[in-house]
């Protein structure tokens, strides 16, 4: 295994006093915070999802929080932050998960975009999220001395021989373990945001500059209530248990362990019902879907929607009896739960996916990845309506206690503020009045459609620039 050395601009020192007088539970300093989204955002999604939920929460803790990310993203209202878009040089302008040809040209753009950003607007901090976005990142370092924080959401030896996009596939393994030994070292600081990817970072050699887990956050209020009597009806659902999938369609989400299940779990309850609720347009990936369907003889069981809004999900959330997630051996912490669980859904899950749950507490793990198990779970929980009552409640109160976005925000500024010790620019820092807190759901929000007029685009809160 690769030992990694600590870099040049994170020696061990003493920890300077202030450091731990800023850290502690009083507001910190303001700080100017450049994200790197090396994606289409915002996006209804995982990963773009969870960039924008801690964006905004870091900006309604009174810092600038300007995010650099592709030309691309869909209609979603942003809270408190600035974007710069790359400059549109391709017709791409769709929503695509995973890699393309073209994201090697953006990946390229966002360093420019990221070094003018951070020269223009005197940027403290770099948060970059994932692997494209950090190698962006480090070379924007090496050219202006900003700190870089990583966001380790994933790993890559678990994804990218999946996307089926770089072949042979020994090849793909190949890289994705060359990805996954060295990207993580870009960053003054590693953020884990879930127990397995922890564990990944120390056997990186990188304990030292790696945080604790700090749990990914959402707004929990935001996918209260929802309509789920108008889904029913509108898809034709009937009465009888209906099982909910949300999210993107991708081969890696393991999908078909989900159809197989279905097959079991139809056994014990005839009327179920399988409700796909489609978040990114995957033509191909719902294609392959409805034709396994209908190969296993369950097709009339699969419902599948047509692409839907961030807005429309409580009302799908509502419309369950139980919420899943199907993908087994997970290294990140899936956004897709703790919507689910926000929303007072109790869900099953592989154990092996699971990071700081407890089995038949707040959620029911599966402890077999098989679709066989996963079968057992979804027929346990459905069987057994205190059960399903008990997960939904404590899984809620998980989610309050845990994953509030809120607490997530105050934890990376306390990160982004052992990045900067020893930087030039922490006297500066220091030295700045503490934020005043705003804990409003009502911030103004920005219009986050892409905007191509111009080589860069800036847009600010009621502006564009």
């Amino acid at each position: 295994m690769l030992k990694s050395k600590a870099p040049s601009e994170v020696p061990l020192r003493r920890v300077d006093s202030r450091l731990s007088e800023m850290t502690s539970s009083e507001p910190e300093p303001q700080l100017k915070v450049c994200v790197l989204a090396a994606c289409p955002f915002p996006a209804n999604h995982g990963t773009p999802g969870s960039i924008r939920e801690l964006s905004e929460a870091i900006a309604a803790r009174g810092h600038e929080v300007r995010v650099v990310t592709y030309h691309m993203g869909q209609d979603i209202p942003m809270q408190g932050i600035q974007l710069h878009r790359i400059k549109s040089l391709t017709k791409e302008s769709g929503v695509v998960v995973g890699p393309t040809v073209r994201r090697p040209l953006y990946d390229l753009q966002m360093v420019f975009e990221t070094i003018k950003v951070i020269r223009t607007h005197g940027i403290d901090i770099m948060h970059a999220h994932g692997y494209e976005a950090a190698l962006a990142g480090w070379i924007a370092k090496m050219f202006t001395g900003v700190p870089l924080v990583y966001s380790g959401h994933n790993t890559m030896a678990d994804e990218l021989a999946s996307y089926d996009f770089i072949r042979p596939k020994w090849f793909a393994d190949k890289l994705a373990k060359f990805l996954d030994a060295w990207v993580p070292r870009a960053g003054n600081r590693c953020v884990p945001h879930s127990h397995n990817i922890k564990s990944f970072l120390h056997g990186m050699g990188l304990g030292e500059r790696c945080e604790p887990v700090v749990n990914f956050g959402i707004d929990i209020d935001a996918v209260a209530g929802g309509d789920g009597d108008r889904v029913r009806k509108e898809y034709n659902l009937g009465d009888g248990p209906v099982i909910l999938y949300a999210g993107v369609m991708d081969a890696f989400q393991r999908v078909d362990l989900l159809l197989e299940a279905l097959v079991e779990v139809a056994y014990v309850e005839p009327d179920v019902k399988l409700l796909l609720a489609v978040t990114i347009d995957q033509p191909k990936h719902v294609e392959k879907i409805r034709a396994m369907a209908e190969q296993l003889g369950i097709a009339e069981r699969v419902v599948i929607t047509d692409l839907q809004t961030l807005d429309t999900i409580p009302d799908f959330l509502q419309a369950c009896d139980v919420a899943v997630v199907p993908r087994p051996a997970a290294p990140g912490f899936p956004i897709k739960l703790l919507n689910y669980m926000a929303a007072t859904k109790p869900c099953v899950m592989f154990a092996s996916s699971s990071s700081g749950l407890t089995h038949r507490e707040n959620v029911y793990l599966v402890d077999r990845d098989s679709s066989e198990a996963l079968a057992g779970g979804l027929i346990d929980v459905l069987k057994d309506e205190s059960l399903q009552g008990h997960l939904a409640r404590e899984g809620h109160r998980f989610v309050r206690a845990n994953h509030d976005r809120r607490g997530t925000a105050k934890l990376l500024c306390d990160t982004y503020l052992r990045a900067l010790e020893g930087n030039k620019r922490f006297e500066e820092v220091a030295a700045r009045p503490r934020v005043v807190v705003d804990h409003s759901h009502h911030a103004p929000h920005i219009d986050s459609r892409p905007k191509v007029r111009e080589a860069t685009q800036e847009t600010s809160v009621g502006a564009s620039t």
